[in-house]
């Protein structure tokens, strides 16, 4: 059983597994920390695979000989499999899963990430086509059908814009959603659930993966709510949603966010209920001086799993 210590298994099978089962151990403590410290935790394990793929191999540092099971994945590649127990046929079974384990994470990876820069430019196109005309920091779609009327949608990586239809914009709701859109503008929600997602993605073999994206799409739209509440408070924020409800049952309505490159205010997918009970319920905060030792011990339990991993 030699072979699972190898970097293949370590990277591939190991480094997944428990960054995905973490997030699900501290799933009863996590769901007590206001949205901002959930989007952390649950972004930071959703890529903490992909991070430990990138730790370089420095044979010389001293962290090599306190760690010496460690190695990336092009080490394990580029260096044969021996030492396997078993027969000559079991030996080549052992090699050829070996090489599996070396070369699938990486494709995945690649395919990954390549689908999400698909999905990117096809958002892209399409808000390039609703042809929107920039009002301050609000980008404003005047078409005339009931689809362009009703978007409300934050998009693009790097640079996000708020996208609204006019109609949402001319609408009494129209500060909370504004307010909510800023919030997944300002913390660049769309490029972090993007990594998320294609991080996710790649390791499609770990079960419970699917769980930890679900909670990074939710924190994302608890946390601008909770922007958009401190804003015009929660009764102005509900009755946005139940707006938005009604809107998304009409046909025909342009779906931005469900691309992977942006949020909505009314995101395909999230559980309304969970939304719904943080509106209702008293608004979860956390000092400074609590938030900031939480945050550090997430970066410091991913920086942990993806090294040690």
């Amino acid at each position: 059983m030699s072979w699972l210590g190898y970097p293949q298994v370590l990277l591939a099978w190991w480094c997944p597994l428990v960054a995905v089962g973490l997030w699900h151990a501290l799933r009863r403590l996590s769901v007590r920390l206001p949205a901002r410290e959930r989007f952390a935790l649950a972004v930071g394990l959703a890529v903490t695979p992909l991070l430990a793929t990138a730790v370089p191999y420095m044979p010389h540092s001293p962290l090599r000989d306190a760690l010496p099971w460690r190695a990336p994945m092009a080490w394990g590649i580029s260096n044969g499999i021996t030492g396997i127990d078993g027969q000559h046929v079991l030996q080549a079974l052992g090699a050829q899963l070996m090489l599996a384990a070396s070369v699938v994470p990486l494709a995945s990876i690649a395919v990954s990430f390549v689908a999400g820069a698909i999905q990117v430019a096809r958002t892209g196109r399409t808000v390039a086509l609703l042809a929107p005309q920039q009002c301050g920091d609000v980008w404003i779609v005047h078409g005339e059908g009931r689809a362009e009327q009703g978007l409300a949608s934050t998009v693009g990586l790097v640079r996000p814009r708020i996208i609204l239809g006019s109609a949402v914009a001319d609408s009494p709701d129209a500060s909370a959603i504004i307010e909510h859109e800023r919030a997944h503008a300002g913390a660049y929600h769309p490029l972090w659930i993007f990594l998320a997602t294609c991080a996710l993605r790649s390791w499609w073999w770990i079960p419970g993966r699917k769980a930890v994206l679900a909670e990074v799409r939710l924190t994302a739209e608890l946390w601008a709510d909770q922007s958009a509440r401190e804003a015009d408070g929660a009764a102005a924020v509900a009755k946005a949603l139940c707006a938005q409800i009604e809107a998304k049952a009409r046909p025909g309505r342009p779906d931005l966010s469900a691309t992977g490159a942006g949020t909505g205010f009314l995101d395909p997918g999230i559980e309304l209920a969970h939304r719904a009970r943080a509106l209702a319920a008293p608004p979860r905060v956390m000092p400074a001086w609590q938030a900031w030792p939480v945050r550090i011990a997430t970066g410091a339990l991913v920086s942990a799993v993806s090294i040690l991993l």
